[in-house]
């Protein structure tokens, strides 16, 4: 029984790394190609180029590591199942929690390693790579913005949008900032703007635009045309931008009360937990006939995979919105899926069958 669990265990590990070596590549390429515009926006200094995609690589081996292993057990048990390996090892008396039981001690590998990664080392990486780009992004005077996306301003006290970045002339066009002051708020638009020093301080000056000022809930409000405004900017020398909840590390995460912090930690734990569910799931999708279509149980493994990664991303959604119970967390979605994949086994295995008596053979005379 030991060399079979062996073999089982050496025929998924051979499938799982040719997956995630696949993935990798192709995501390696896409944040490769992703790295590169960043760089040709000027938005990050090319010496850094390795580095950034170095970090962001750990980040996406919290994805592909619970994938790679889901399919690798899926493709391989599949093709045991095909090759007719698998009906004799039913033959024998092997049931499908006996497969189970084969390949926990690689599955608690997996899952010990995912959440090293998804616990410790990811949360460092995406620390680092905030420090590393804040400090660039002085560096290169673009105000560490990007295009098309709504970002934080002045840490928590307002957002700023940009709709294009020209590196060559370092300024940045078509601006929208909303500010916001304990007595009122500014909402800012803007033709283009430019980042300057001043006195030890930086400022931006906005060109051609509209500066509206109110106080919530009032009718005081006030808008004004400019030809230029400057703006002060926050000493970033002092104090690295504000860490989002990413790069915040687990203790921090464990420590905080804030509802955003809590529903990380959940969303940190899914990896890892992802492991065991998605192992079970593959055991139970794994069984095939020769009658069947030929990739029907990969089809099936990949929507069921679809299908637990939009509810693990709603039920975070929800969690951070305050729509969940943070004592409930993400555990409903394990408990639907592993449910169900509970219950294909029992219902593959069927009842047990009792040892097989032996029957006498009567003779028969011609």
């Amino acid at each position: 029984m030991n060399i079979l669990a062996n073999y089982l265990r050496k025929q998924t590990i051979k499938t799982s790394l040719v997956v995630l070596l696949l993935l990798f590549l192709l995501m390696v390429g896409t944040l490769f190609t992703s790295t590169l515009r960043t760089i040709a926006r000027g938005i990050l200094p090319p010496e850094l180029l390795f580095i950034e995609l170095s970090l962001r690589s750990i980040d996406v081996l919290a994805i592909l590591v619970p994938l790679s292993f889901y399919l690798g057990v899926l493709i391989s048990l599949s093709q045991m199942y095909r090759n007719q390996e698998a009906v004799m090892m039913h033959a024998i008396g092997w049931s499908s929690k006996d497969v189970l039981r084969a390949l926990m001690p690689l599955m608690w590998l997996v899952f010990v390693l995912m959440l090293v990664v998804s616990l410790v080392i990811s949360p460092q990486a995406a620390r680092l790579s905030k420090e590393l780009t804040t400090q660039a992004n002085e560096s290169i005077s673009l105000m560490g913005l990007t295009e098309g996306k709504f970002q934080k301003f002045f840490s928590n006290e307002g957002v700023i949008f940009v709709e294009k970045i020209d590196a060559e002339r370092q300024r940045v066009e078509n601006v929208f900032a909303n500010i916001y002051h304990p007595e009122r708020i500014d909402t800012l638009t803007a033709e283009y703007g430019y980042q300057f020093e001043e006195n030890d301080q930086k400022y931006v000056a906005l060109f051609n635009g509209y500066r509206n000022e109110g106080r919530p809930g009032s009718n005081a409000y006030k808008m004004m045309q400019f030809e230029r405004n400057d703006i002060m900017l926050p000493d970033l020398d002092q104090e690295i931008a504000a860490l989002d909840e990413k790069s915040k590390l687990t203790i921090e995460l464990l420590r905080s009360d804030e509802l955003r912090d809590q529903a990380q930690l959940h969303w940190r734990l899914s990896p890892a937990f992802s492991v065991l569910i998605l192992f079970i799931l593959a055991v139970s999708l794994a069984k095939t006939s020769h009658r069947e279509a030929k990739f029907i149980n990969l089809v099936l493994g990949i929507l069921a995979y679809i299908f637990m990664v939009n509810l693990l991303t709603i039920g975070h959604s929800m969690l951070e919105q305050g729509k969940l119970s943070i004592g409930l967390g993400l555990w409903w979605v394990y408990f639907i899926i592993g449910s169900y994949a509970l219950w294909r086994i029992h219902r593959l295995d069927g009842p047990k069958v009792p040892a097989l008596m032996t029957v006498k053979a009567s003779k028969s005379t011609i």
